[in-house]
C-alpha cells in the first residue's frame, strides 16, 4: 500500500464545499490512473447515506459523483466502524453501486500503511 494514496473523508456533505472538493480531487486523481483509496469516518460517513435532499437547501447532491467512483477504478470504500456506530447508521445503509463497502474497527492503523494522506 505504500505507493497509494489515502483520502480521509471527514466532512459532512453539505454546509461547505469540502466534501465536494474531496470526492472531484479523487476522481481527478483516479482518471489520471494515480492508486487512491478512500476512508470515510466522523461526519464524512454522511456523504454516503441515499435519498439525501441538498435541494432543499440550495445544494447540488454528491451521489452521482460517488456512484462515478467504481467507473474511475475506485472500487473499495473503507468505512470507519465506530463512526457508524456513534451515529447510529447501519453498515446497511450504506451503499454505493459498484463499490465494495469495508468497515475499518482502526482506522489508524490504516492511515499508518500509507505514505501519502489526503484529508477533506
Amino acid at each position: 500500500m505504500s505507493n497509494r494514496t489515502l483520502a480521509l473523508c471527514r466532512a459532512a456533505p453539505y454546509g461547505s464545499a469540502l466534501a465536494r472538493e474531496g470526492i472531484e480531487a479523487v476522481l481527478a486523481s483516479a482518471a489520471m490512473e494515480q492508486d487512491i483509496d478512500l476512508l470515510f469516518l466522523g461526519d464524512g460517513i454522511f456523504q454516503l447515506l441515499d435519498n439525501q435532499a441538498p435541494e432543499a437547501i440550495g445544494q447540488k447532491s454528491l451521489r452521482r459523483n460517488l456512484k462515478a467512483l467504481p467507473m474511475f477504478g475506485v472500487e473499495e470504500l473503507y468505512v470507519c466502524q465506530s463512526s457508524l456506530e456513534e451515529r447510529g447508521i447501519l453498515p446497511e445503509q450504506i451503499q454505493i453501486p459498484g463499490a465494495e463497502v469495508t468497515l475499518v474497527e482502526k482506522p489508524g492503523e490504516l492511515i499508518a500503511a500509507y505514505q501519502c494522506v489526503l484529508s477533506f
